[in-house]
């Protein structure tokens, strides 16, 4: 496995997932500055991830044919112009300018890299390999996000933005330097690809995706009123917390390509999903428990991104010849299962209390662990 190679595919995913994810930890913060509602601040993380879908689906396709060095460059390029509109953002409408910027980049530059690590690995090791990749994302959580607002609590936070810029212009030279070239392939005609869509297991284990992100992110995108009221967090321990759910997601996506390798997808999805659901429900119960809370924080961390590394390597394995394709459809159906996530999570807050998200994401996660053994049986 090029290992050099690999790392510097998961660094970049790194400061795509420290941008993307970092809004929600500084959610109030952006709010009060640009004298905007929580639910309309909220709504930063669904126009991001509908557009993270357009970049991992639509631009996929239409740069199919280029080399995928050079593209995934580019796409690192338009992440750095992102941050910058988001430095200089003293409005809400250039903010969301700024987030659609950089999730079409982002959602372009993951599915190369994520396909890239696959195609750099050996066979028996590419679920290792695009483990690895998305250890870039659960890293994010554990250094980007919390320090990322801890930093918010004595600094601007468009510094941050400033921040990300920088590092990923370092990746970028880094991975101009030592990421070997991949040719591009044929396009594939859109209809071809929707008939190589249409296979049950399939389009089962495309909507885990949906509803195992989409129930994970009806709690994370509001992770900071989530927790204020639930165990009356200040911003600081806010940003504990969030150190201490990134640990365990980086834990959790370790262990899922470690476990895909050893034990298989089918089990490591099927008891990530059970595990994921069962601790959103018991954030009721650890109401107003700071040690209950951080207990359920960690194993939620370490269950839901078990299943990441996991169902994409199950999903690769189930149309190999068309693995790039199908990376596309499932980074952009879990970007509209983030847009749906935030946008239900807005409604419940709007309509009831915030503290009810934990067991009603909790369902949506379970109804992504149905998809996973009708998957299994339809093979």
């Amino acid at each position: 496995m090029n290992r050099l190679a690999i790392y510097l595919l998961a660094l970049g995913a790194f400061v795509t997932g420290t941008a993307e994810f970092v809004v929600s930890g500084i959610l109030e913060l952006v709010a009060d500055d640009l004298n905007v509602s929580i639910a309309a601040a909220g709504q930063l993380v669904t126009f991001y991830s509908l557009s993270y879908a357009c970049g991992a689906l639509f631009l996929v396709m239409l740069t199919a044919k280029l080399e995928r060095k050079q593209v995934m460059l580019y796409a690192m390029l338009a992440f750095i112009a992102g941050n910058l509109i988001a430095f200089a953002s003293h409005h809400y409408s250039l903010l969301m300018a700024s987030r659609i910027v950089l999730a079409m980049s982002s959602g372009l530059y993951t599915v190369i890299a994520t396909h890239y690590a696959a195609r750099l690995a050996q066979p028996d090791r590419r679920g290792n390999a695009i483990a690895v990749v998305m250890t870039g994302f659960s890293v994010s959580l554990v250094l980007g996000v919390p320090f990322g607002t801890l930093m918010a609590a004595y600094m601007d936070w468009r510094y941050l933005y400033l921040i990300i810029a920088a590092v990923t212009l370092i990746n970028l030279l880094l991975l101009y330097r030592f990421i070997p070239k991949l040719e591009g392939a044929e396009p594939t005609p859109l209809r071809q690809q929707w008939q190589s869509l249409r296979d049950k297991p399939l389009i089962a284990g495309l909507l885990i995706t949906v509803f195992w992100i989409l129930g994970y992110t009806m709690v994370f995108a509001y992770i900071g009123p989530f927790l204020t009221r639930l165990a009356h967090f200040s911003i600081e321990m806010i940003s504990t917390a969030l150190f201490v759910l990134g640990v365990f997601a980086f834990i959790g996506a370790r262990l899922g390509g470690f476990a895909v390798d050893k034990w298989g997808h089918t089990r490591t999805i099927a008891v990530g999903l059970l595990v994921h659901a069962a601790a959103l429900m018991a954030f009721t119960a650890a109401a107003g428990s700071t040690i209950g809370v951080f207990v359920v924080l960690m194993i939620w961390g370490a269950a839901a991104w078990t299943t990441t590394p996991a169902n994409q390597f199950y999903l690769i394995s189930l149309k190999p010849r068309s693995s790039e394709v199908v990376l596309s459809f499932n980074t952009a159906l879990m970007n509209i299962g983030m847009t749906l996530g935030a946008g239900l999570g807005g409604v419940a807050i709007n309509a009831v209390s915030v503290l009810h998200l934990g067991w009603m994401s909790g369902i949506v996660v379970l109804v992504a662990l149905a998809a996973a053994v009708y998957s299994f049986a339809s093979r």
